[in-house]
C-alpha cells in the first residue's frame, strides 16, 4: 500500500512539472509574439506616417533618431539598427504602452530624387498626402521583415540645390548635414535639392546599379514592390 502511494505521489510530482514547464514555454511564446506583433507595428507606424520604405513613395536618410514612450533615444543607422533596438526596449519595457516616433527634422529622398529636410510631423504627414496619403494597402504582420528598401545609394553623390549651385556628399551625415543648412538657410524655398545623376545604388544582393534619370529611379523603386 505504501508503495503504491509513493508511486502515485511520483507520478503526480512529475506531472505537476511538466504541466509547469508547457506553461512556461507557453508564456515565453506568448511574451515573444506580443514583443514582435509591437515590432510590426512600431515599424509599420513610422513608415505609414509618411509613405516611408518599400511600399511608400519616400526613403529614409540615416542615421535618424527615435524616441521611445519612456524618453529614451536612439540613433540608428540602418533599419537593421533600428529593429534590434525597438524589440530590445520592448523586451525591457513589456508594460509600457506607446510606440516609439521620429525626432524631427529626418531627410528623405523621393522617387525622382528630391532630397528633403523634414521638420515636424505635421510636414511629414504632408508628404504623405503628395503622394496619395495611403501606404500601399498593406498590414503591420510581418511588416519588420519587409521594412527595408531593396536598394542603398552608394556614396558620394552629388546635389544640386535650386540656384543650380552644386555640393558633393559623401556619406548618409553629409548628406543630412547639407540638406539640413540649406534648408535653414531657405525655409521658405518651395523647389528643394535633388540628386544629380547618373548615381550608383547597391540592390539587395550585392549587385550594382548605374541609374541614370529620375525616371529610372521611379522604375527602379517601383520594382521593389514585385
Amino acid at each position: 500500500m505504501l508503495k503504491q502511494i509513493f508511486k502515485l505521489s511520483w507520478m503526480f510530482a512529475l506531472m505537476s512539472v511538466f504541466a509547469f514547464s508547457a506553461c512556461e514555454r507557453d508564456n515565453l511564446t506568448n511574451d515573444e509574439d506580443l514583443v514582435m506583433d509591437y515590432l510590426d507595428e512600431a515599424l509599420f507606424h513610422l513608415q505609414s506616417e509618411g509613405n516611408l520604405g518599400r511600399f511608400g513613395c519616400f526613403e529614409l536618410v540615416f542615421p535618424v533618431t527615435l524616441e521611445f514612450p519612456d524618453e529614451t533615444t536612439f540613433m540608428g543607422d540602418s533599419y537593421e539598427e533600428l529593429i534590434q533596438a525597438i524589440q530590445e526596449w520592448k523586451e525591457a519595457n513589456p508594460d509600457v504602452e506607446g510606440r516609439p516616433t521620429f525626432v524631427f527634422p529626418i531627410e528623405v529622398i523621393s522617387e525622382d530624387g528630391e532630397v528633403i529636410s523634414v521638420n515636424s510631423k505635421e510636414e511629414l504627414h504632408e508628404l504623405r498626402e503628395e503622394c496619395g496619403g495611403h501606404f500601399g494597402g498593406h498590414g503591420h504582420h510581418g511588416h519588420h521583415g519587409h521594412c527595408t528598401p531593396c536598394f542603398e545609394i552608394v556614396f558620394p553623390i552629388t546635389i544640386q540645390f535650386p540656384d543650380e549651385t552644386t555640393a558633393e556628399a559623401g556619406s548618409r551625415i553629409e548628406l543630412k548635414n547639407l540638406i539640413r543648412e540649406w534648408k535653414q538657410a531657405n525655409p521658405d524655398a518651395e523647389e528643394r535639392p535633388e540628386l544629380v545623376f547618373p548615381i550608383e545604388v547597391e540592390m539587395e544582393d550585392g549587385t550594382i546599379v548605374t541609374v541614370n534619370s529620375k525616371e529610372e529611379l521611379q522604375e527602379l523603386r517601383e520594382s521593389c514592390d514585385d
